[in-house]
């Protein structure tokens, strides 16, 4: 049963001052609202970060985190615009179920069952088609790149992406190979002019590996989050 939530967030790649907000104070207002509304369903609440967001989120934001480790610097010898690693390091150093929320993301209520109990659990699948148009360059990609250590778990015949506002897992198990399989992409890929890579590593082979494992996935919707399940 998930009872830890987890934020990451690694200074290099953060756009401006403002953290991609439109200002330091959106971005203060909303993930103090995230962090609050996580402390009270879930009994732990950690963010994984650097030296440089330690200083912003905890000295000077003061966001009310449980614990705090500082583990992102060893990540900046990779190129910003892989910014998504961080999010994945955060995760792969986890020793107990939790999920990991995405400073835009908030529970308004208490996330349901299906999701705390999840082996695998997940904001949606990527089944809207405009998405679609990013992913297929990065797909020819990997396909002209056969040394990727992923061709193992995928033949990247289909668009099956997870969308990861927020990820969950009570099964560990695979987090790790996630991980290094998108170090693997960064290392032999990564050169490449693609400012969208996240998307893949990210949310392209997870959803890959766990197809291939055979661990099931739970989304809040089984596709594209309408508007009116945002609402409910």
């Amino acid at each position: 049963m998930i009872n830890k939530v987890v934020y990451s967030y690694w200074s290099k790649p953060s756009k401006g001052k403002n953290v991609g907000f439109n200002s330091i104070k959106a971005f203060s207002n909303c993930a103090t609202l995230s962090v609050l509304n996580s402390k009270k369903w879930f009994d732990k609440v950690e963010l994984v970060t650097d030296k440089k967001g330690y200083k912003l989120l905890i000295d000077k934001l003061k966001l009310p985190f449980d614990t705090v480790v500082v583990d992102l610097d060893k990540l900046n010898n990779i190129d910003k615009k892989h910014w998504a690693i961080g999010k994945l390091h955060a995760c792969s150093i986890q020793k107990e179920p939790f999920m990991h929320l995405d400073f835009d993301a908030i529970w308004f209520k208490k996330p349901p069952e299906k999701i705390l109990k999840a082996k695998a659990c997940f904001q949606n699948w990527e089944t809207n088609q405009y998405t679609h148009v990013f992913y297929k360059p990065l797909m020819k990609l990997c396909k002209k790149t056969p040394e990727l250590k992923i061709h193992k778990y995928c033949d990247f015949k289909e668009i099956n992406a997870l969308c990861c506002g927020f990820i969950g897992f009570n099964d560990l198990s695979k987090i790790k190979l996630w991980y290094d399989l998108a170090l693997d992409y960064i290392e032999k890929a990564g050169n490449k002019k693609q400012e969208i890579s996240s998307i893949m590593f990210e949310q392209y082979f997870i959803s890959n590996i766990l197809k291939y494992f055979k661990i099931p996935v739970t989304t809040l919707g089984e596709n594209w989050v309408e508007e009116d399940l945002v609402k409910k």
